[in-house]
């Protein structure tokens, strides 16, 4: 940035300002004025645009910024009409603050969308406009703010690091959504938002399940419940709990926790963004029973359940809204014909669901070799089962 750092200076100067003095103009701060003249900060697009104003720049600024190379706003048009961070952009000039509660409510809303996107949004695209927005948040805490001001802003990427940890895995960055969700629970900490904190250790619970780990599941669901007792996140984990002990094939223990986890869902209000990946809704009780009734064998259940997600999932003008639900749905539906001897129906099901680019890998992997599991133990050498292995070799996403 010593192109940037190097004009801005030679411009102050030649003005005949101080950094102060310009600090001052700009409705800024010296110590920022001094970060950018030593090649350790860049300002946003709206703040270049003022300082070039100011110093008569002519718009060599601007253009010393762009050759820098880095974004200073999300890259994707930062402050073109409609866009939330030009909208909130324009307000904090017109309020001449640093960052001001428009901002914050731009991106708390923001925050919130991706959030609800997560079930059925390509996961490499969210993924990257989850990272603009964190990245902003970043430039955004290196602006004066109040404390208020700081922690919400700390909130909001806690967050959006939590958004990412679950997209890394899904993608099957699993190193990377471990170092996501450790900056998660550090974030929550140091905000001291109790239902980060445990939701990040939902992430571990989850993560354990997926990976085979399942005696841990039941530590983390503890540590998160403890952090977070009155959240509806100890739903979730009552969740990841059951299926650990469905799993391990205890079933009397599936059933304590399933009904334990219910119970816990009803002290809880319907939530207002239900499709909000971080908050439970009684919709989704379907999906996490059926998980457990078929990993245990009770094909009645996990079949009524997953018919019940598949329906759940589907949105009115047809399109699916949980794609990974109702993937793992069309997994139980073709496990369980498989069981009742019906391979004919089993067929259709599998196929669909693998059919599905929006998947989360290891789960996903999972539940394929879940059914070709059962393929081969109750028809080894049958021909007419042919087709279900032929179905069941993994492919990568498309998306």
């Amino acid at each position: 940035m010593e192109r940037f750092a190097g004009e801005l200076a030679r411009l102050r100067r030649r003005a005949g300002l101080s950094q102060g003095e310009l600090a001052k103009a700009a409705h800024w701060s010296q110590s920022q004025v001094s970060r950018c003249e030593n090649s350790k900060s860049l300002p946003d697009e709206g703040m270049i645009d003022r300082l070039d104003t100011i110093l008569g720049a002519d718009g060599s600024l601007a253009a010393a910024a762009r050759a820098t190379g880095r974004a200073v706003l999300p890259p994707t048009a930062p402050s073109a009409p409609g866009r939330p961070w030009g909208l909130s952009d324009v307000v904090r000039r017109l309020h001449n603050t640093d960052v001001g509660s428009k901002t914050l409510e731009q991106m708390q809303l923001v925050t919130e969308q991706l959030c609800c996107e997560y079930a059925w949004r390509g996961a490499r695209k969210l993924h990257r406009e989850t990272m603009q927005w964190l990245e902003y948040s970043a430039q955004l805490l290196e602006r004066p703010t109040t404390l208020r001001e700081h922690r919400d802003i700390l909130v909001n990427a806690g967050w959006l690091t939590l958004l990412l940890g679950c997209l890394e895995y899904d993608l099957g960055n699993i190193r990377q959504a471990e170092l996501s969700r450790l900056a998660a629970l550090q974030i929550g900490k140091e905000s001291g938002h109790a239902e980060i904190v445990g939701w990040t250790f939902e992430l571990s619970a989850w993560f354990a399940l997926t990976q085979g780990r399942l005696r841990s599941v039941a530590q983390y669901a503890e540590a998160g419940t403890a952090a977070a007792p009155h959240s509806s996140v100890v739903v979730q984990l009552a969740a990841q709990s059951a299926k650990a002990h469905a799993r391990m094939g205890q079933r009397d223990r599936v059933h304590r926790t399933l009904d334990g986890g219910y119970r816990l869902l009803t002290r809880h209000d319907h939530p207002s963004r239900p499709e909000n990946h971080f908050v439970i809704d009684p919709t989704k009780w379907d999906f996490y029973a059926m998980d457990c009734y078929r990993l245990v064998g009770d094909d009645r259940r996990a079949t009524e359940h997953a018919h019940e997600v598949i329906h759940l999932s589907r949105a009115s003008d047809g399109t699916e809204k949980s794609p990974m639900r109702a993937t793992e749905a069309r997994f139980t539906l073709g496990i369980s014909a498989l069981r009742t001897g019906d391979i004919e129906s089993a067929l259709p099901w599998i196929e669909e669901a693998k059919q599905e680019t929006r998947r989360s890998q290891l789960p996903f992997a999972m539940l394929a070799q879940e059914a070709m599991r059962q393929a081969r133990e109750l028809y080894p050498g049958d021909p007419a089962a042919q087709p279900i292995f032929e179905a069941l070799q993994l492919s990568a996403p498309t998306e």
